[in-house]
């Protein structure tokens, strides 16, 4: 138990490490792009590939590390002060390669959209779609192993209230979560017209099936 708790905690403060050094490289993008940024530069796209949000160079170069900074901090500190820490320390590298894939998503599309801001890229909706299934897919194949807790995985009432019914809805996620992710790569290949529709279809199943199914299994197993 001692030497999976030590494992743990080690892979944890590696990737430490590693978000911290990101976070560093996203400060240090953002201070040698920012005299080269135009006035005005595009913050957010539809999902038809056009702009349909502006902000100014400082947006452009500062928002999203800043937006970084605080998801990374409160990584560090939730094994901290969840009521549930234990099971962070249980689930090892779990908790460690979930965190890790969010903070590389983050990076990966302010990277990319400052690209676009110095010319360098023309389309950032497909680097999404590919980013966010890349995502889907590993988060979905250590579903079934998230442990019990209050700020990561499916968080229903009925998860919360029985640690069976947290275990066995994740366990059934995860197979969900793997298809969405690849689905949500196929999104490039969709006409631009049904792209907000098929996106939003697919995170509405992820998100419902696993709720209504804590529901039924809560349900079955209290009566």
């Amino acid at each position: 138990m001692t030497e999976n708790k030590n494992k743990g905690l080690l892979n944890m403060r590696s990737v430490f490490i590693i978000g911290g050094v990101l976070c560093a490289l996203n400060f240090l993008a953002g201070f040698l792009a920012y005299p080269h940024l135009p006035d005005k530069v595009p913050t957010h796209w539809n999902f038809a590939g056009e702009v349909d949000g502006w902000g100014t160079a400082w947006e452009g170069a500062f928002m999203l590390p800043l937006i970084y900074l605080g998801m990374f901090i409160l990584f560090i500190l939730i094994p901290k002060i969840d009521p549930k820490r234990r099971n962070f320390q249980a689930m090892g590298r779990v908790y460690s390669i979930v965190i890790l894939v969010i903070l590389l998503f983050f990076s990966a599309i302010y990277f990319a959209t400052l690209g676009i801001a110095l010319g360098y890229f023309e389309n950032l909706p497909s680097l999404i779609n590919i980013a966010i299934g890349i995502m889907f897919i590993v988060i979905g194949n250590y579903m079934g192993k998230i442990k019990h807790n209050y700020f990561m995985g499916i968080r229903t009432p009925w998860t919360l209230a029985s640690e069976e019914v947290w275990h066995r809805t994740h366990r059934m996620a995860g197979p969900f979560w793997i298809v969405g992710g690849f689905l949500f790569m196929l999104m490039s290949f969709v006409p631009k017209g049904f792209a907000l529709t098929f996106f939003l279809i697919i995170l509405f199943a992820l998100l419902l099936i696993p709720t209504v199914y804590s529901y039924v299994l809560f349900r079955r197993l209290e009566d």
